[in-house]
């Protein structure tokens, strides 16, 4: 017998609106580094905030929405 809970994948993609969020909260540089276009893992999920890991396993935070539209989606 076969449970699951949860999600399906914990794999996720910024929206145009949380792309732009992004890049403004963590302009990229020696410490930021990520691609705002490619995946990143979702690590823990709030209220207001979602936390984020990038490949290389630097944690992000951000809003679950701005001006009512949602900032990510998860991966097909």
């Amino acid at each position: 017998m076969v449970i699951r809970a949860g999600l399906e994948s914990t794999k996720i993609v910024l929206t145009d609106v949380g792309k732009v969020w992004f890049v403004e909260a963590y302009p990229k540089g020696v410490v930021y580094e990520y691609d705002e276009d490619k995946f990143f893992d979702l690590k823990s999920m709030g209220a207001d905030f979602v936390e984020v890991l990038c490949p290389l396993g630097i944690p992000y935070r951000l809003p679950v929405c701005i001006d009512n539209e949602i900032t990510f989606k998860m991966a097909n």
